[in-house]
């Protein structure tokens, strides 16, 4: 295997077989996480993604001879600022009591959409993502803060991303939603390519979400629209990290459906003229973390037709 593809796909899948389309049980999205591990292409897992508020559910499910096994905990949330952070008390019950139990599990990353309605104030976004990161940050958990998609997303993302950069000093990233199961939510590549430019400047890492099951932009059937390819969206989040690329650079690798413009070899990763050491990839994967995809056996399964993998 070429060293710049293990180093850019590397812990790149959080699993998250709980959500659409999959919509697994928590026993059988459990069960497949578990049995990952002992996969040929386990070195490209990363997280078990799940609500905080089931973790006592898993419990009763979590193996005898416990492996060393790391979770995402998705929040609560809340209509507004007051409920979110009544809730976000709740889910560090929640994960406390959970990781004194298991001892030897990884608890260490925190997801969260923050209240449309405090996004709108940069004052009160700043104030919320200060005092949610403070109490997570101090029980060693990161977190990433989602900006809820729909009209006027972009206005309250850039709110969201300015206090995020007042408080780069912490474990706070910025979480991007890349699709869903309809067309309505599926973000152009116009606003993924603003949002890699404006948290790259932000110094800040970026976490993707929903949507990108599959190596490179392609039409979907399913939902009627063209859904995001993972190679195209890391692929531009890895090279705007290093060649700090502008938002009117980083769309076309965006838009890009032709797998043989993603080039891997011993040396680098490239998409047509644009080249990224294989030296330099971890250290851009530190910018482009993750995505969370309800299946592990997609991804890899395209890139095997793609003779990628």
């Amino acid at each position: 295997m070429m060293s710049s593809l293990k180093n850019f796909l590397s812990q790149i899948i959080d699993y998250a077989g709980l959500y659409p389309p999959a919509n697994l049980s928590l026993k059988d999205a459990f069960r497949n996480f578990v049995e990952y591990q002992d996969s040929p292409d386990s070195w490209m897992l990363s997280r078990f993604v799940i609500p905080a508020r089931q973790l006592t559910h898993l419990s009763p499910l979590m193996p005898d001879s416990e492996n060393k096994l790391s979770f995402t905990l998705l929040g609560r949330g809340g209509k507004d600022a007051d409920e979110f952070l009544e809730n976000l008390k709740l889910d560090m019950a929640d994960i406390l009591s959970f990781r004194n139990a298991h001892t030897a599990s990884v608890l260490d990353m925190f997801e969260a959409a923050l209240p449309s309605s405090a996004l709108t104030d940069a004052g009160q976004t700043l104030d919320l993502a200060k005092e949610s990161s403070d109490l997570l940050n101090k029980n060693g958990i990161a977190v990433s803060f989602e900006s809820p998609f729909g009209e006027g997303w972009q206005s309250r993302a850039e709110n969201l991303i300015r206090a995020l950069r007042k408080l780069k000093d912490r474990h706070v990233g910025f979480k991007l939603r890349t699709g869903g199961v309809t067309a309505d939510v599926f973000p152009s590549t116009e606003h993924v390519a603003w949002a890699i430019a404006t948290v790259r400047d932000a110094g800040v890492p970026i976490k993707c979400t929903a949507g990108l099951h599959h190596p490179v932009r392609h039409f979907n059937e399913s939902v009627r629209t063209k859904m995001h390819g993972f190679l195209n969206v890391f692929g531009a989040g890895v090279l705007a990290e290093a060649k700090n690329l502008s938002q009117e650079k980083i769309q076309p690798i965006l838009d890009d459906e032709d797998p043989k413009n993603f080039l891997f070899d011993e040396n680098s990763f490239s998409w047509k003229d644009l080249r990224i050491a294989t030296s330099e990839i971890v250290k851009a994967r530190l910018f482009a973390t993750s995505f969370g995809s309800c299946s592990f056996d997609e991804p890899r399964e395209d890139l095997q037709k793609l003779g990628i993998l």
